[in-house]
C-alpha cells in the first residue's frame, strides 16, 4: 500500500474491529497494522478483511492476513508432483540425471536436498512414500526460509549465507 492508502486501510480495520468482539484499535495498534501488511495492496486488504469478517469469530491479527496470504502458496504435496512431473520428462527423453530442474527454484532446491532428480527417478516404489517425506520436510523448511529472507534481508541473511549466494565460501 502507499501512504494514500492508510484512511481507507485504517477505515476498514476501524470497521472490522466494530463488529467483532476483542476488536480495539489505539493509534498505536493502527500503526503496528499498517507496518505489518504495508506490502499488501488495498485491495488484497480490503479482500481479506471481507473475507475474515464472514470467517472468524474475533478480531483477527494481521497472523490471520498472512495465513490467507500462505494459502496461495504450493502445499509440499503439489510441490512433489510438479517434482515428479519433471522427473517423468527426463527419464522419457532418456536424460536421467541429477541436475534437472522442473521451472520452479524452491522445487528444484528441495529436489537436489534429497539428492537430485536422478534420486527420485531411479527409487524403487514402494520407497518413495520415504522419499516425499523427505522432500516435503525439506521443502516447506526452504519456504519458511525464504519468505523471511524476502521479508527481513537486512536481518534474516547471514553473512555467510550471502558470500555463498554470490559463489564465494
Amino acid at each position: 500500500m502507499i501512504a494514500a492508502d492508510k484512511p481507507a486501510f485504517s477505515k476498514i480495520l476501524i470497521g472490522l474491529a466494530a463488529i467483532k468482539p476483542g476488536g480495539k484499535l489505539t493509534p498505536e495498534a493502527l500503526e503496528m497494522w499498517w507496518l505489518a501488511l504495508e506490502n499488501w495492496t488495498l485491495a488484497e486488504f480490503r479482500s481479506a478483511a471481507s473475507h475474515l469478517a464472514k470467517t472468524v469469530e474475533f478480531m483477527p491479527s494481521p497472523f490471520h492476513f498472512e495465513q490467507l496470504r500462505k494459502a496461495g502458496r504450493l502445499t509440499a504435496p503439489e510441490a512433489w508432483e510438479r517434482a515428479r512431473a519433471a522427473c517423468g520428462s527426463a527419464i522419457q527423453c532418456g536424460q536421467v540425471t541429477h541436475n534437472g530442474s522442473c521451472g520452479d527454484e524452491l522445487i528444484d532446491r528441495a529436489v537436489r536436498g534429497i539428492g537430485g532428480y536422478g534420486a527420485i527417478a531411479m527409487c524403487d516404489r514402494d520407497k518413495l512414500p520415504f522419499l516425499e517425506r523427505r522432500f516435503a520436510e525439506h521443502y516447506e523448511q526452504l519456504q519458511d526460509t525464504e519468505e523471511v529472507r524476502q521479508a527481513l534481508p537486512q536481518i534474516a541473511i547471514s553473512p555467510a549465507v550471502r558470500r555463498i549466494g554470490r559463489g564465494t565460501a
